[in-house]
């Protein structure tokens, strides 16, 4: 009921979207139906993508952590670098959610689930649920269904522009909520020349990336055989219609497409992101009793260590998360990620002096990574070393500017070491990436108070001051949080590990 209820509010937002989108060029019948005069232009789209992706973003459990970003990242941007043109710049997301889903909102913004990577057996597969909604994106299906719209109503389009790659329990749960008419205009979902031509557009660019296009045919059957029989999902509610079919069509064009190899690192760093989305999205212990009983019959896969060590951290057991993580460190002691794990895991225990030499050990290996930087950073400021601290997360600022949490901290350091300047300008930098305006105002402004007129750092500060000034900021009930606090004072938290 809990997931029904958050897909109708989802599927809510998106009608609500689309109504307002029903401007001069677009107006609403009495039936209620967004009639298009014109096709969707791509500026169009493009508009209408970025407000879905700020509702989707307000519901939806997003994965932050870095290693899984870049990973998914890079398999769509190879799939991309075959497309002679593209006309969006798209963007890819990996959301909490343990059914296996993947879906595509107007101007080429992909969403994958946890779900969906956990239930494929290689990257293969996933590129190719991945291709195939690229091609969706590509063959311009959305803005086709938007422009047939006086034969669509709203509640069927919005299901439409969910895009799941096969049918959901979540959106056929949603989709009751809408009357009976509205249902049955789920027949006009993607028609089935679009499912091959997405097909189609989706093996070439998988073939061409140098994928196996085997994995396409290989992920329906394993959907098929895990979903619908277990759903058994009417017809009319699966968004992707007609899976045997497609499968006999990919299979006959994958006759004219040589196999594919996929290459041994690919395969080790595909099994490395199950690992940490099983561990960060599976209850504690399943995913313990899953790591445990797999290693039965794979005994030092590094992998399998590494995700039971995150397992036991996610479930506050740090003696055995950091048993395992050692264990994996004996296969592999130059690893830089298990090392930044196991340092933040000390640090959690509450021994930042046993996190600094591990930390060190694995910014050594990758000087560039963020986030093993800035946890090395909390290790010297837990311990007092606030001026080394400080080195660090400038080193994290150049490494990655849009790393919110180093600023906070760079003024909590700063200011325990009496460069109040710098303190408030580093608060002021915080809260304006929150878009808290008003309080970071106040910062910048009591920055300013401790620098000469026309100095470097007084006309950053003065800049940042006027940029925000023309915003408009937001209402707050009283003060600003730090506004009569000495920078420094504020006690150190613990830092709060979470994966992601």
């Amino acid at each position: 009921m809990k997931k029904a209820f958050c897909s109708r509010k989802i599927i809510s937002v998106f009608i609500l979207i689309l109504l307002l989108s029903c401007g001069s060029s677009r107006r609403f019948l009495g039936t209620g139906l967004c009639h298009a005069k014109h096709g969707l232009t791509i500026e169009e789209e493009k508009k209408l993508g970025e407000e879905f992706k700020n509702q989707l973003e307000k519901r939806l459990e997003l994965i932050k952590d870095p290693a899984v970003q870049k990973y998914i990242d890079t398999i769509g941007q190879n799939i991309l670098s075959q497309l002679e043109y593209k006309p969006f710049n798209f963007n890819f997301y990996v959301y909490v959610s343990s059914d296996p889903n993947a879906f595509a909102i107007p101007a080429g913004y992909i969403y994958i689930s946890t779900g969906l990577i956990t239930l494929t057996e290689n990257e293969s597969e996933l590129a190719g649920v991945i291709s195939h909604e690229i091609a969706h994106v590509t063959a311009r299906h959305i803005a086709e269904k938007i422009e047939q719209g006086t034969k669509l109503s709203m509640g069927a389009l919005a299901a439409i522009l969910a895009g799941i790659f096969l049918g959901s329990g979540e959106i056929a749960e949603a989709v009751g909520a809408f009357s009976l008419a509205t249902m049955e205009t789920l027949a006009l979902k993607y028609s089935r020349e679009n499912e091959e031509e997405a097909d189609r557009l989706g093996l070439r660019y998988l073939t061409k990336a140098g994928y196996d296009g085997s994995g396409i045919v290989n992920f329906l059957k394993k959907l098929k055989g895990n979903r619908l029989e277990a759903f058994q999902l009417p017809s009319y509610l699966s968004t992707h219609p007609d899976v045997n079919m497609r499968i006999v069509y990919v299979e006959l064009m994958l006759e004219r497409f040589p196999k594919q190899t996929e290459p041994q690192d690919r395969t080790d760093l595909f099994h490395r992101i199950q690992a940490k989305l099983i561990a960060h999205t599976w209850n504690s212990q399943n995913a313990v009793n899953h790591f445990r009983s797999t290693l039965k019959s794979n005994p030092g896969r590094l992998d399998l260590l590494y995700g039971l060590a995150l397992a036991h951290y996610k479930s506050g057991n740090y003696k055995e998360a950091i048993k395992e993580f050692n264990n994996a460190l004996a296969i592999n002691p130059n690893d830089s990620e298990i090392l930044k794990e196991l340092g933040i895991c000390h640090f959690s225990e509450g021994r930042p002096e046993d996190a600094i030499p591990i930390l060190q050990r694995s910014v050594a290996i990758d000087e560039k990574d963020a986030s093993a930087l800035f946890h090395l950073g909390r290790a010297y400021q837990e311990n007092g070393n606030f001026r080394k601290a400080i080195d660090v997360y400038e080193k994290v600022k150049k490494e990655d500017k849009s790393h919110v949490e180093v600023y906070y901290n760079l003024g909590l350091a700063y200011g325990e070491i009496e460069l109040l300047g710098k303190a408030y300008q580093n608060f002021g930098t915080f809260y304006k990436l929150q878009h808290k305006f008003e309080t970071a105002l106040s910062h910048f402004e009591k920055a300013l108070e401790y620098y000469t007129v026309n100095t470097k750092e007084s006309v950053d500060i003065q800049r940042e001051i006027e940029e925000i000034k023309k915003k408009k900021p937001e209402k707050k009930n009283g003060n600003p949080i730090m506004k009569k606090m000495r920078p420094g004072i504020a006690p150190l938290k613990r830092f709060d590990r979470s994966f992601f």
